[in-house]
């Protein structure tokens, strides 16, 4: 599954992260839709925060072949009323294997409503080794090229050329649908879910569920491609496989269990919960120091006095 993701960049350097060919060979900036939600960047996005989505252009009135949109993350349902933040239904996900038949996704499935999810990473958390242990949280990102850290912005290059497109960090791009939904008030909100399906070798020691990442410029293309139909589209997607190499994860701490943590900590890497029981640091770590030097110090004492003293037992001469 797909519960948290992590995307930082500003809306401007976004723009040029998600450029792509033209038809005439040359890679524009991707253009932004006007929307009625707007996107933040944050290292800390949940459910029902805001993400930023590719559509294809047409669907928000735009000539440019592709485009950038602010989208609600969760699905809204057709058939709820009433302030659009405000439903029960978990709509964050949406399973491969249901959504043709599925009321609520596959409606948009068959009107092309296609999307791509853009983020720098996402997180997921591996459970522990009993049901007392609590779970390890993990942030999964592309492979980068050497010397460029995922939780360090500071080695990411910002170049971007109309001939070589992004050279910065490479992003994750994961298949999604959307739907739009009209306010009371007169606001259209595009929503989206990310698309999910089984673990191959390369994740299943992490999760059992995993997003349908889009790695190649062709799979984007063709997942936007509004004339694919809805069997055509889900054929493509079952025939996607993760590869060993295309992904990278470390674990992070616990303040990611906390969606109003935005902070950069949150993908920071850090060492694993298990380590850290085994190897304590910081104040408790000198404290536990402490008590064992002071431990061994009166050891040492009680030796030496038991050394100078004479046991009852010897005998004198």
């Amino acid at each position: 599954m797909c519960g948290r993701t992590a995307c930082s960049l500003n809306p401007d350097t976004l723009s040029r992260a998600c450029g792509y060919k033209d038809a005439t060979g040359k890679q524009p900036i991707t253009s932004w839709a006007k929307n009625d939600v707007q996107y933040t960047p944050s290292c800390n996005i949940g459910p029902k925060d805001v993400l930023p989505c590719l559509v294809a252009g047409s669907h928000v009135n735009l000539e440019d072949e592709r485009a950038l949109c602010a989208m609600f993350w969760s699905m809204i349902p057709p058939w709820h009323e009433g302030d659009y933040r405000k439903f029960n239904l978990s709509t964050h996900n949406a399973r491969l294997e249901n959504i043709k038949t599925s009321t609520l996704y596959g409606p948009p499935l068959r009107n092309g409503q296609r999307c791509v999810v853009v983020c720098e990473g996402y997180y997921e958390w591996k459970a522990g080794k009993t049901k007392k242990d609590p779970k390890q949280p993990y942030y999964i990102y592309a492979t980068q090229k050497e010397g460029v850290r995922a939780d360090d912005p500071t080695t990411w290059k910002d170049e971007w050329s109309e001939e070589l497109g992004w050279q910065g960090f490479k992003m994750l791009k994961m298949a999604g649908l959307f739907s739009v939904f009209k306010t009371g008030d007169g606001k259209t909100i595009h929503s989206c879910t990310v698309i999910t399906t089984n673990s191959n070798d390369v994740m299943s020691g992490l999760h059992g569920r995993v997003p349908v990442f889009l790695t190649t410029e062709e799979d984007i293309q063709t997942w936007l491609n509004e004339d694919l139909s809805a069997v055509e589209a889900v054929d493509k997607l079952n025939k996607l496989t993760l590869s060993p190499g295309d992904l990278t994860w470390h674990t992070v701490s616990t303040l990611v269990n906390n969606v109003l943590c935005k902070s950069d900590n949150c993908r920071r890497e850090t060492k694993p919960l298990e380590e850290k029981k085994t190897n304590p640091s910081g104040f408790m770590a000198s404290w536990l120091q402490k008590g064992s030097t002071e431990s061994d110090k009166r050891k040492s004492t009680e030796t030496e006095e038991t050394d100078q003293v004479p046991s009852k037992s010897t005998k004198k001469t």
